[in-house]
């Protein structure tokens, strides 16, 4: 009896110890994040935010936390979640950008545009590197401020330091949607000088009638250091 006893407290102890010590933030992460990548925020969700509830300076599972609700159509518990992942992580080269480009995205959801242009002017004043430039021009242009977009694009391209052809096929993207096809012809050519074979920028000059070729690599304008008023006209 008192061995059978023993054994069944023993048995016990170690299942307490296993809800005790059961849960594993970087498994529940990696299984959260299956989840974000199959779409379905909702578990996603669930899983970031029981990590974060038992990490709380986990600024991985709250941008990842936040994503989630973007995409669940909750922007404002996304910008809570957001601005505490830029708290921790507010000077990563890869990753702060990318917790700025989902904070643009939750004031742009709440239809805050004015706290949204507010916050893309902040990040340039604070960092102003070609990022903040191209993260401003996307949001103006989804709020419908073509002008201060095409401006913001053209300093995005500017201060990239002529190394992400990337930024000049997007801008040349925006151009052609709003009918200025002379300008985005001018962004594509600008493209192919850093990159020749960009994928798909062939059918880019054909659908805006430009026979492509060797003769379309055009040198961008020197960059210089972002902040420099010296930028040269288109």
């Amino acid at each position: 009896m008192i061995r059978d006893h023993l054994l069944r407290l023993s048995i016990l102890t170690f299942a307490l110890l296993l809800v005790g010590c059961g849960f594993n933030p970087t498994f529940e992460k990696a299984q959260a994040k299956k989840a974000y990548d199959a779409g379905d925020y909702a578990d996603a969700a669930e899983r970031y935010n029981a990590v974060a509830e038992y990490a709380l300076y986990d600024w991985e599972a709250r941008y990842y936390l936040g994503l989630c609700y973007l995409e669940l159509g909750e922007p404002i518990k996304a910008q809570g979640q957001l601005e505490q992942a830029l708290a921790v992580k507010d000077d990563s080269r890869t990753w702060t950008p990318r917790i700025l480009d989902a904070l643009a995205e939750a004031y742009f959801q709440q239809e805050r545009y004015d706290a949204m242009y507010a916050f893309l002017r902040e990040a340039i004043d604070q960092r102003g590197t070609w990022k903040d430039f191209a993260r401003q021009a996307r949001y103006l242009a989804k709020a419908g401020d073509n002008d201060g977009a095409a401006s913001a694009y053209y300093k995005a391209c500017f201060f990239s330091g002529n190394n992400d052809a990337e930024i000049y096929v997007e801008s040349a993207d925006f151009f052609e949607s709003i009918g200025d096809f002379k300008t985005a012809v001018q962004y594509l050519k600008w493209a192919v000088y850093i990159e020749n074979d960009y994928p798909g920028i062939d059918d880019k000059f054909e659908r805006l009638g430009v026979v492509p070729g060797p003769t379309l690599r055009v040198q961008p304008p020197e960059p210089i250091d972002p902040g420099d008023s010296r930028i040269p006209a288109l």
